[in-house]
């Protein structure tokens, strides 16, 4: 699915995956691809004694690197070897481990040692592109070495269908959505069954918000293989993302039915129900899943998240802590920070919630929540001019709007800068003159502006307000006392005695019990009463 989905930002860094290479009868790649990887074990395992025995020690080590265990990945990478010296496919192996922990170049003398071996073997090629494709930080340099063996597998191999997959893949990385699609059109010419390649295309409909077309090639996928699991995966986050919030949740419960029972399934499930807003029902999915695996990474992020949003500040910072602790700093996301930052927050710790909102927004400057969470807790920490370094930091990143102008006034307002609060608000009521509360707020600067009411400055802005909201005060009840409150008063240092009981008798009706109101109506009464006569 699309890189910016929340959804894939709360589980991309703990389950990788990987396009398969479906070779004819591969009955374990077949498995792979629908995500049952222990069912792809056990295939793998019952051919490590027969003729499969090169490609099985492969199938076992790369089930391994998708699940993140690169212990057991080499070890089977290592047999493979063991039981043939001159194994290119568990060489190509090795340079995957070698990747994925950042040694290119010990990766790349790998790939070129399993080039030489396996020189007529289409598979080989295939396998040393997708390791290079399927790094989260693919170079252009690297997708076009992918294209390159992909080019020479499909020389070797017309007719097979995953090659052409795997190039659209690359293509797709290279952000070259034409070259992409006529790679998947050309796997599915070459096998009108493949789910996989329709799953692609639905991919990249996805990508280029064509959502129509995408929901077609998800069905066409789920027709030609209702077991495939991933297509009921994409499509029920492609439900998601129009806002069918049922749909998409009994789609995504079909993908959890299909695939195994893991603890990777049950984090992608859980996610999913994070995302729906019922974290209720996250909250079970990850204790159930904790039972059995207290280290799952994914599952200890989202007991955090969810006792936040579930508004238990202190269980939050106990799970966040514990989650901090199992996690590298180098996987984290923007969202974990974002989270401990607002953790930290609730729980009275301003200071490092700074830090690390700081840290989401160095990750993440394009989400705007963020700017508006860091700015409230340097406010808290009476630091209004950082305050409003962040919402003009915000302005220049992501744009303005009235929300922006609001917020940005607001700490103009706090760190005790009228006028450049009144500034703001004017660009509010400029855009948009007959939004009541824009001039409510430049009527709360003005005052500040003129604290002994000598020159009436919010006068103008308070009439206005009340002008524009007439016929509405239920609604707007507490602004109207507060508009009615400064006229009177304004009226009465006047010494105009009727428009003062105006406004005065005004708040009297809004609210019956008002003594402020009370006291002021007396006060005028008793000053204005005639004299008796002697």
């Amino acid at each position: 699915m699309t890189n910016n989905w929340k959804y894939a930002l709360l589980i991309a860094a703990m389950f990788p995956t990987a396009a398969a290479f479906a070779q004819s009868g591969d009955q374990g790649r077949r498995a792979v691809d629908l995500e049952r990887y222990q069912e792809a074990k056990s295939v793998y395992k019952s051919q490590l004694n027969n003729k499969n025995a090169d490609n099985a020690y492969f199938g076992l080590g790369d089930i391994y690197l998708r699940t993140e265990k690169l212990d057991s990945a080499a070890y089977y990478f290592n047999q493979g070897l063991a039981k043939n010296s001159k194994s290119a496919i568990n060489m190509v192996g090795l340079g995957k481990i070698e990747l994925e922990k950042g040694n290119k170049a010990a990766a790349e003398k790998h790939f070129a040692d399993a080039a030489k071996r396996g020189k007529k073997d289409a598979y080989v090629r295939a396998m040393i592109a997708e390791a290079y494709i399927n790094q989260p930080e693919a170079s252009e340099q690297d997708l076009n070495k992918a294209i390159e063996h992909l080019k020479e597998a499909a020389s070797r191999d017309k007719n097979n269908a995953m090659i052409h997959v795997l190039m659209g893949d690359a293509y797709l990385k290279m952000k070259n959505g034409g070259q992409a699609m006529s790679s998947f059109d050309r796997a599915i010419q070459l096998d009108a069954k493949s789910a996989l390649a329709h799953l692609k295309r639905g991919q990249l409909y996805t990508s280029s918000r064509n959502y129509n077309e995408a929901e077609e090639a998800y069905k066409k996928a789920i027709e030609i293989d209702p077991k495939f699991a991933p297509a009921y995966r994409d499509l029920g986050e492609l439900y998601y993302f129009a806002g069918q919030y049922d749909r998409a949740l009994s789609t995504f419960k079909q993908y959890v039915d299909m695939s195994e029972n893991t603890p990777a399934t049950r984090a992608k499930y859980a996610s999913f129900l994070f995302l729906t807003k019922d974290y209720e029902g996250t909250l079970r999915e990850v204790q159930e899943v904790l039972k059995t695996d207290p280290n799952n990474k994914t599952m200890n992020r989202l007991l955090a998240y969810s006792y936040l949003e579930l508004g238990k500040p202190e269980e939050a910072l106990k799970a966040m802590e514990n989650y901090l602790s199992k996690v590298d700093q180098s996987n984290m996301i923007a969202s974990d920070y974002e989270y401990y930052g607002k953790i930290l927050g609730r729980n009275n710790q301003p200071a490092k919630a700074i830090e690390n909102l700081e840290k989401a927004l160095a990750m993440d400057p394009s989400k705007p929540e963020l700017y508006y969470d860091l700015a409230n807790q340097y406010a808290r920490e009476q630091k209004f001019d950082k305050a409003v370094e962040v919402y003009t930091r915000k302005q220049e990143k992501l744009g303005t709007s009235n929300t922006d102008y609001f917020h940005l006034g607001n700490a103009y307002m706090m760190a005790e800068k009228f006028d450049k609060a009144d500034e703001t608000y004017k660009k509010i009521t400029d855009a948009n003159p007959t939004y009541a509360y824009a001039h409510i707020w430049r009527a709360r600067a003005q005052s500040n502006l003129d604290p002994e009411t000598e020159k009436g400055l919010a006068k103008p802005h308070y009439e206005e307000f009340i002008k524009l909201t007439n016929g509405e005060k239920d609604k707007y009840k507490k602004e109207l006392i507060e508009a009615n409150t400064y006229l009177g008063y304004y009226y009465y240092l006047k010494g105009e005695r009727d428009n003062a009981v105006k406004y005065w008798t005004e708040v009297k009706t809004l609210d019956p019990t008002n003594a402020q109101a009370e006291t002021a109506l007396a006060e005028i009464n008793r000053t204005s009463a005639p004299k008796k006569k002697r």
